[in-house]
């Protein structure tokens, strides 16, 4: 996924809001969240007031929180150590391991060192964590390549700082969390060309953009100008050109699409998002026209059945509408739920793909 905007790539972060949105205490120890507004940082289970997503950052520890500039609560006290089971003591332990530049962490001699069948111990990792043991390793080291990558501007410090054994391994299993390739994140998209096109449909002006390698964004709204300018907001540092006639295949799929006589989820997609939102929009592109899935549906399909409303935010946030079908979400008692187009929008595109489903299996 490679685009102008830069944008944090981490399933781990999804994770962790869900368990701060649920105030899940299992977690504790396992990580801290600072808010920015009030430069306080919490464990999970918290009962303070929720802060915004978008004023929340998280840290392994306590340690890692305070030299970024953040104190403890004085409600939850972070800094102390909890009296936990000794699996979840287990689990923590390995983190701790796991974050090390130089990490190599036998697992099973772990396990046994600690008593644990090594498959229960990798199951309660997951579960307590988010992410599988050696996801976990990967993003650790992604995130101390970010980081190099800011601060130096070199790949070749980068991939030796983070603890990668060589340049394949960053590119194999760090750059892809990156979401674009190393020298476009640290220089900031720049150069990048978008091309888009507009349309009227039925359901009101679609603005779709895309780069040579698929769309990266659709909108649907009543104004094609803050439609446009939008856009330009969103990808400040690409150079954004109209091609009514280089899209004119990408404007037949869309207004067939929003007639419900074709599918615009076939289409390729450039997308920026986190690995989390990846998941999300990777199953509701398999989801049929003329079907639907629940939010808690879809938190199984991607294995975090926990996080459903961290699926709510990334259909939420889905920049291309129509192509990833996020209309095709719905809550657990039927109800429509939420849409960032507005629910008459996804009201008239459910109807409409239904009455093709039905007219093409009566």
């Amino acid at each position: 996924m490679s685009t102008s905007k830069l944008r944090r790539v981490n399933d781990l972060d999804e994770y962790r809001w869900s368990v701060v949105q649920n105030r899940d205490a299992s977690a504790a120890g396992s990580f801290v969240y600072g808010v920015v507004s009030t430069r306080i940082y919490c464990r999970p289970g918290c009962a303070s007031r929720q802060p915004l997503r978008r004023n929340v950052e998280f840290f392994s520890t306590p340690a890692e929180a305070t030299a970024a500039g953040y104190r403890a609560c004085r409600r939850c006290r972070p800094e102390e150590h909890l009296a936990h089971d000794p699996g979840l003591e287990a689990i923590i332990e390995l983190c701790r391991r796991m974050e090390r530049i130089d990490a190599t962490v036998d697992i099973a001699a772990f396990a046994a060192q600690c008593g644990y069948n090594e498959r229960h111990l990798r199951r309660r990792f997951t579960e307590v964590v988010g992410v599988p043991p050696a996801t976990y390793v990967r993003i650790q080291r992604a995130e101390r390549a970010r980081d190099t990558l800011r601060s130096t501007g070199s790949v070749t410090q980068s991939i030796n700082d983070a603890g990668y054994g060589s340049s394949r391994a960053f590119y194999e299993h760090g750059a892809p969390q990156l979401g674009m390739t190393p020298r476009q994140y640290r220089t900031g998209g720049d150069g990048e060309r978008i091309a888009y096109t507009s349309l009227v449909t039925p359901i009101g002006v679609v603005v779709a953009a895309a780069t040579a390698r698929g769309v990266c964004a659709v909108r649907i709204g009543s104004d094609e100008s803050a439609l446009v300018h939008e856009l330009m907001a969103e990808f400040p540092s690409a150079s954004l050109c109209r091609d009514d006639d280089g899209l004119s295949q990408l404007v037949d799929v869309l207004a067939s699409a929003v007639r419900g006589e074709g599918d615009a989820s076939t289409l390729p997609i450039d997308l920026a998002g986190t690995a989390f939102q990846a998941r999300v929009w990777n199953v509701l592109r398999k989801v049929p026209s003329g079907e639907t899935l629940t939010y808690a549906e879809v938190a199984k399909r991607i294995g975090s059945p926990r996080a459903v409303r961290a699926v709510g935010s990334a259909c939420a946030t889905n920049p291309a509408a129509i192509v990833v079908p996020c209309h095709r979400v719905v809550r657990s008692d039927g109800a429509l739920g939420g849409y960032r187009w507005g629910l008459a929008t996804k009201s008239t595109l459910l109807e409409v793909e239904r009455d093709r489903r039905r007219d093409l299996n009566p």
